[in-house]
């Protein structure tokens, strides 16, 4: 058998492996979705829940989700670029938060109902008022103490560049007078950027999760920026600064760690209580490929995966 014969084969054995999960997994989503969802009141109850669920399909989906920064804790804007509907489960299992998501992703099947009863606000792009509506809504969130990531991009890209992000949404930062923290993110993979990880262009979820489903091992790697406090000059600023922090944050080599960082597992956050642990100092380990990297930090005891020279933190 040739190695594209061998290749099809053990994406069949994952797939066949990872459906049965996938399913309970879901069906287990429905059920706490029914049980801890939004009343009538509309009050969006604690985030721990869908954290908890998300870290289970990112470990079914085979994603290892590795960050660094310090996620602010409170209520907070939190802006990103977009690739992905696997954005939203990856950045939830480490930080979790309500979404702002397109409106199209409400009628998606069960997932769409799963987001609704998470939380999700949904914004009709290119309605009349969408904007608007949507800014309302992130601003009574963020008011009331709510954590929200929204993706100022407005759509999602193959994760090689930035697109411009829209300062609307910044607006409701304005009004709820709430700090504002950009988050990089990226799908490595030895020699640049996973090619089937990206929603693009005529991508539909089905299809596009089946690929997913035949995948090995897919690396994520987050980077939580600079805590932005207000008051803010504009929100055309803001959109600015957030926006290039985030292309300066993906400049960064996958490959090495900064000289400095906050190493998170997704196992080992909960942003719900507590103070945030305090930034560890490290060197940049130097590593080659399938190289490995120890958390040194007593609470954080397990050896991490190979990451093809990467950190390879798993949320395991």
């Amino acid at each position: 058998m040739n190695g594209g014969g061998r290749n099809r084969l053990r994406g069949t054995g994952r797939r066949l492996a990872r459906l049965p999960l996938l399913g309970a997994h879901l069906l287990l989503g429905v059920l706490i979705a029914a049980a801890l969802g939004p009343g009538r009141t509309r009050h969006y109850r604690s985030t721990a829940p869908l954290a908890w669920w998300s870290r289970g399909l990112c470990r079914i989906m085979g994603m290892r989700v590795c960050a660094t920064g310090t996620p602010y804790r409170g209520a907070a804007l939190f802006v990103a670029n977009h690739v992905s509907w696997l954005d939203i489960f990856c950045i939830a299992a480490v930080c979790p938060t309500h979404f702002l998501s397109k409106h199209e992703v409400a009628a998606w099947p069960l997932f769409g109902w799963l987001c609704r009863r998470a939380g999700t606000a949904f914004i009709r792009r290119g309605g009349a008022g969408g904007a608007g509506e949507a800014t309302e809504q992130l601003t009574r969130r963020l008011r009331r103490g709510g954590r929200v990531l929204v993706f100022p991009e407005g759509t999602s890209t193959d994760g090689t560049s930035v697109r411009r992000f829209y300062p609307r949404l910044f607006h409701a930062a304005l009004l709820a007078g709430c700090p504002v923290q950009a988050i990089a993110l990226q799908y490595p993979r030895a020699g640049g950027l996973h090619p089937n990880v990206p929603f693009i262009n005529q991508d539909t979820l089905l299809p596009h999760l089946w690929r997913l489903l035949g995948e090995p091992t897919v690396n994520v790697l987050l980077r939580f920026g600079t805590v932005h406090n207000p008051p803010y000059p504009s929100r055309d600023l803001l959109a600015k600064q957030t926006q290039s922090e985030v292309e300066a944050l993906l400049r960064i080599s996958p490959a090495r760690w900064p000289a400095t960082g906050h190493l998170r597992t997704a196992s080992a956050v909960d942003i719900g209580s507590g103070d945030p642990e305090p930034p560890v100092d490290r060197e940049p380990p130097a590593l080659g490929v399938r190289g490995h990297v120890r958390e040194h930090d007593s609470q954080m005891r397990p050896t991490a995966g190979a990451f093809d020279g990467h950190c390879g933190r798993s949320c395991r």
